[in-house]
């Protein structure tokens, strides 16, 4: 079977030598990893993408995260084990109905979007879904979702004014008509004043976030194009470009245009050329990826379950952006 999309230019190193392909056999061990040890959202979400599985079975099981209530928990994200609904997982909720393209009426997704209309928090500065309710302090969890004292969550990710809201309201536009004309309006105002009020070098995700914002084409040019124009002038220098630099955990390009038609891969286009035979080297003996990060001791008896969790997600994703990028050899 051909994996390989020919449309795309492989991308080339410094020495102008083309980068190498993720090798059959390679590509075999990543399936047979994800198979045998992957999440079942994981292995459907790969058998959709690569072998014509239909849609169905992936919307199967993104719903064993899905609570009554609409919203998603459960541990959809990894690092954070509490079953509650939050922002966060139903963030990942969203991604995964947006990588699907589903229609604007799949139960599934104006579900996952009533949950985020109904738990948008607004105050004097504006409206924000926080990550995680209070509750989930008493489960499972990495350290940055520690929220052991009053505002501590809030303040760690600023106010939650760029992360999550950025990647959120980027992806709700792919579906407007599924909020108030004038919610969205207000809400993607705000996105862009607070991505034009500069981003800390050192956020990691609060980028990443601002470029699902800027690559959202359905966001009207005049809010979306200044951040595009911020985020290309400041984010060369400011992802990973150098081997020592993607071994440990940082702004990979890839977290900012995982395929070539997102409009800020022009301006990354040498480091996401080192990004991805960095990827294509990086593939662990079993066939999988694995996380850069850890828990640093925190509940230290949960954190292998969450690593593996995370390494059945970013096969995942690393197969699926070797695809975007044409690096997969026939």
């Amino acid at each position: 079977m051909n994996f390989r999309s020919g449309a795309l230019p492989g991308p080339v190193l410094r020495s102008g030598m083309p980068t190498p392909d993720l090798t059959p056999e390679a590509f075999a061990r990543a399936r047979a990893f994800l198979e045998e040890k992957g999440r079942p959202l994981d292995m459907a979400r790969f058998r959709h993408a690569f072998e014509g599985a239909v849609v169905t079975e992936v919307l199967d099981a993104l719903r064993a995260y899905q609570n009554e209530d609409g919203g998603f928990g459960r541990a959809l994200e990894p690092d954070c084990r509490a079953p509650d609904s939050s922002g966060l997982a139903t963030m990942m909720a969203l991604r995964v109905l947006h990588a699907l393209d589903v229609p604007a009426d799949e139960p599934l997704l104006t579900e996952t979007v009533g949950w985020l209309h109904a738990h948008l928090h607004t105050d004097l500065d504006g409206s924000v879904w926080p990550f995680l309710p209070p509750q989930a302090e008493a489960h499972p969890h990495a350290p940055w979702w520690n929220q052991g004292e009053d505002g501590e969550l809030a303040r760690t990710f600023g106010g939650f004014r760029v992360n999550p809201r950025a990647e959120i309201v980027g992806r709700l536009w792919h579906w407007p008509e599924l909020l108030p004309g004038s919610l969205i309006a207000q809400l993607t105002i705000e996105t862009r004043d607070a991505l034009l009020a500069g981003l800390e070098d050192g956020d990691v995700n609060g980028h990443a976030a601002a470029a699902v914002f800027a690559g959202a084409l359905d966001i009207a040019d005049d809010h979306r194009r200044p951040v595009l124009e911020y985020l290309a002038d400041v984010l060369p220098g400011r992802v990973q470009a150098t081997p020592d630099e993607f071994a440990r955990h940082g702004l990979n390009p890839l977290m900012v245009a995982s395929t070539p038609e997102h409009p800020l891969a022009h301006a990354l286009e040498e480091s996401l050329s080192a990004a991805l035979l960095h990827l294509i080297a990086s593939q662990a003996e079993d066939g999988s990826w694995g996380p850069d990060w850890n828990w640093f001791g925190q509940f230290p008896q949960d954190w292998p379950t969450a690593e593996a969790e995370w390494r059945s997600a970013l096969t995942l994703d690393a197969l699926l952006a070797l695809r975007a990028w044409g690096r997969l050899a026939e």
